[in-house]
């Protein structure tokens, strides 16, 4: 079944590289930047709480950036998604545990 989901890179941070398979980027589908996260997460399962909180949103430890811009300056996990956009994540804190 193919999806009208647009697909986008992610960059994966080294210390996040373990949980992701050691890949440096992963391709993932979604409409927003939440579901491109849930994607990940449904390969990655460890990933998820590397990215989001329990409650669904964005890790106080990361900045996520689609293109130059922050989504925690648009619409943070809502932010929608264009086809081929690149999503870069930041570790900016220490992970837990």
């Amino acid at each position: 079944m193919l999806s009208d989901s647009p697909v986008v890179t992610v960059h994966i941070p080294l210390p996040l590289r373990s949980y992701a398979g050691g890949r440096a980027e992963i391709m993932a589908s979604g409409d927003t930047v939440g579901e491109i996260f849930e994607s990940i997460s449904h390969e990655y399962p460890a990933m998820r709480s590397r990215l989001m909180l329990e409650n669904g949103v964005l890790a106080p430890w990361l900045a996520v950036f689609l293109g130059p811009r922050s989504v925690r300056d648009l619409q943070g996990l809502a932010t929608p998604m264009e086809q081929e956009e690149l999503i870069s994540v930041v570790l900016t804190g220490e992970l837990p545990g």
